[in-house]
């Protein structure tokens, strides 16, 4: 059992990192860059345990940033983390009320979190809110597409 969470762990890491990058939309003066690599890690969450979906999410978006923006990998790796917890894989389905909601924490936890590191990165709290604000569509895109999939998804297992 252990072995097929590794498994689904590396194969979800995969995913979200050519997720990440392919098709991406630069945005800001860091090296962000928006894409939708978070909704595989919804899924990842919604499939594995908080902590495996976690371990997905930071090595797949980090292995991503390591390519295109090195600067936001450390961030990165603990927004994603963060992402991935709020997601439930104990309901039976996978578009439950939980993980809805969760889409919704998570972007505030993605746009919340890059807008601090930016920051930290600029040394002052304006000139990142021009990107932060361009930095919404992508959770609002990856929630969207996420509900979208899980939808998909738990109709087919239902039939």
């Amino acid at each position: 059992m252990k072995i097929k969470k590794l498994v689904l762990s590396g194969l979800f890491a995969a995913i979200i990192c050519v997720t990440t990058l392919f098709p991406h939309l630069p945005v800001g003066v860091n090296g962000g860059y928006v894409h939708i690599g978070d909704t595989f890690i919804y899924l990842a969450a919604s499939f594995l345990s908080p902590a495996y979906a976690a371990l997905a999410g930071a090595i797949g978006a980090g292995l991503a940033d390591l390519m295109v923006a090195p600067i936001y990998i450390i961030p990165t790796i603990i927004i994603k983390s963060l992402m991935a917890l709020m997601f439930s894989s104990t309901d039976n389905r996978i578009l439950c009320r939980q993980n809805i909601l969760a889409t919704i924490f998570a972007g505030i936890i993605c746009t919340v979190g890059y807008y601090i590191a930016e920051v930290i990165f600029a040394g002052n709290f304006i000139s990142p809110l021009l990107s932060t604000l361009q930095g919404l569509v992508q959770p609002i895109a990856s929630g969207i597409l996420y509900c979208l999939i899980a939808s998909v998804i738990d109709k087919r297992q239902a039939s």
